[in-house]
């Protein structure tokens, strides 16, 4: 994911810090969710429900406009 496909999503789902800042190392960074939780004080499984919804989202709307290569 770009970061400005990852921006885009974040407004429409008004995500909030720390998960903001996670889910974006791990889905345009490329770092590991563990990695990520541990770099914002976040819990594990917290991080991995916020990386889940930003990637149902960019499914749907892939989906929706008949891309291919979602996430």
């Amino acid at each position: 994911m770009t970061g400005e496909q990852f921006d885009t999503i974040a407004r429409m789902i008004r995500a909030r810090e720390p998960a903001r800042s996670a889910a974006r190392l791990v889905l345009v960074d490329g770092l590991t969710q563990a990695d990520a939780a541990l770099a914002h004080k976040m819990e594990p499984n917290a991080l991995n429900n916020a990386v889940r919804r930003y990637r149902e989202f960019d499914r749907a709307i892939r989906e929706a406009y008949g891309l291919n290569g979602g996430l």
